[in-house]
């Protein structure tokens, strides 16, 4: 009897403990994050309130111009796509950037991440030409190596994947090597807004500088942002016609299962913090949100399988998901609540 009621007692405990802890990591999170705006506003100050720079030398332009590795490189005019020149630049990434004024890579990661993305490729500086030489010497080695994806999101300087220095020639990925830098926690204020001014952003309070996220460390699908931990969370709501909901156990491990994708309750459980993220604002602001409030307040595409009126919420800085997902007022030609055509199969997720 007094066993049964010590176990009664610690099943009614536990939960209240493990909120306890889950409390305390979110607060740990939160100053991480106000550190790292910190740091944002510290170089904009500096820099008169000038965003971080883009790649402009011509021939970096030129070689990107020729898409290599691929073809996602060129604009639709055909012109050399600059976000993607600037993130094959491991000196550009946003964290390599702020670290002079963070000083700590700690405040990079979560403490309640289960998911966490940093450099896949370190890029030897070395080589003759600096790092644009590195990747012209490996260019046909692209896509070939352990995880090595190719020179888009994935590039860091040395010092950032712990023993790794030269992932090309060690054939491996930083994000599994012995010390290797990762986060939890993702700077998002650089490639959409380099070389602009901190001015010409409407509603800064609404903007995202940094948040909390998974796998993806530079820009973030709003859905993403919601559900960082939830791999294919992106694809998981507004539609995706690709994954195997039911068999696919790559789809299950990482907790996109068929019952995540269409039982709000059960996508809420897989939050990171007690049912939402926290959100640092480019105006130095952060606070927790609400997993359905982030949704509630993101962009979307108002109508159509892949794309129509595009609807404003309140937040910026984020990527809008493809396919659409429920949005819209008369006045946009799209009644409120309305989901994507018919045709697509597609569930909404808000």
């Amino acid at each position: 009897m007094v066993i049964a009621i010590i176990g009664i007692l610690a099943a009614m405990v536990f939960p209240v403990f493990a909120r306890a802890r889950e409390s305390a990591r979110k607060a740990v999170c939160l100053s991480n994050i106000k550190n790292i705006n910190l740091a944002i506003q510290m170089y904009l100050s500096d820099y008169d309130d000038m965003f971080p720079p883009r790649e402009h030398r011509q021939e970096v332009l030129d070689y990107f111009a020729g898409t290599p590795g691929g073809g996602d490189n060129l604009m639709e005019d055909g012109s050399c796509n600059p976000t993607k020149v600037s993130q094959a630049n491991p000196f550009l990434r946003p964290p390599v950037i702020l670290d002079p004024y963070v000083r700590n890579r700690d405040v990079w990661r979560c403490p309640s991440a289960r998911l966490e993305g940093g450099p896949g490729v370190i890029v030897d500086p070395s080589y003759a030409g600096g790092w644009l030489g590195y990747w012209q010497y490996w260019q046909g080695s692209w896509g070939t190596g352990k995880d090595i994806e190719g020179v888009c999101w994935t590039a860091w300087p040395p010092g950032w994947g712990g023993t790794v220095t030269d992932t090309m020639l060690q054939n491996m990925s930083a994000d599994g090597a012995p010390g290797a830098f990762t986060m939890g926690i993702m700077a998002n204020f650089h490639w959409e807004n380099a070389e602009s001014k901190l001015g010409w952003i409407d509603d800064p309070a609404w903007y995202i500088s940094v948040c909390d996220a998974g796998a993806r460390t530079d820009s973030v699908l709003y859905s993403e942002l919601a559900y960082p931990d939830t791999c294919i969370a992106g694809c998981a709501g507004p539609g995706c016609w690709e994954a195997d909901w039911s068999n696919c156990t790559w789809t299950q491990a990482c907790g996109a299962t068929a019952e995540w994708k269409n039982d709000p309750q059960a996508r809420a459980a897989s939050t990171r913090h007690l049912g939402g993220v926290n959100i640092g604002f480019i105006d130095g602001h952060a606070k927790w949100f609400a997993a359905q409030a982030v949704l509630n307040e993101s962009p979307r595409y108002a109508c159509g399988c892949w794309g129509g009126g595009l609807v404003y919420g309140k937040l910026r800085g984020g990527r809008v998901p493809y396919p659409t997902s429920s949005a819209g007022k008369p006045e946009w030609g799209v009644d409120a609540g309305l989901c994507p055509s018919a045709d697509c199969d597609i569930p909404c997720l808000y």
